[in-house]
């Protein structure tokens, strides 16, 4: 079992999640505690699930998995409509597609996949 903070699932979404306190700072008013508190608690759904999915035993990670999987779509809808409703300007998400989505995307993917296997 590896250290949390050696993974770098978890080091890219906590990374995500640094980047989006400080996005979520300059909404308006009307989207800060709404749609800008639920892409925060998205964002911890999903380093919570990939803390919990690392300590289970190999067997047993896929459902927690997927529950990483589902968050992060979630997430990616939320941010989407910030961007399109302009509480989040086009560049900041530019910058989260391309610094962060694809790649943690990948990953959660791939994790998936190989959790898939460890079922059978």
């Amino acid at each position: 079992m590896k250290n949390t903070e050696q993974l770098p699932i978890y080091l890219k979404i906590y990374q995500l999640a640094k980047f989006l306190y400080k996005v979520v700072e300059n909404f308006p008013k009307q989207y800060k505690y709404t749609l800008g508190e639920d892409i925060l608690k998205n964002v911890w759904k999903c380093l919570d699930a990939v803390v919990e999915a690392n300590f289970l035993p190999n067997n047993k990670k896929y459902p927690k998995i997927l529950a990483l999987s589902l968050n992060f779509d979630k997430l990616k809808t939320r941010i989407r409509m910030a961007q399109e409703i302009k509480a989040m300007s086009a560049g900041q998400f530019s910058h989260i597609q391309v610094q962060y989505a694809k790649e943690i995307g990948e990953m959660v993917g791939g994790w998936t996949n190989w959790g898939k296997s460890q079922t059978i």
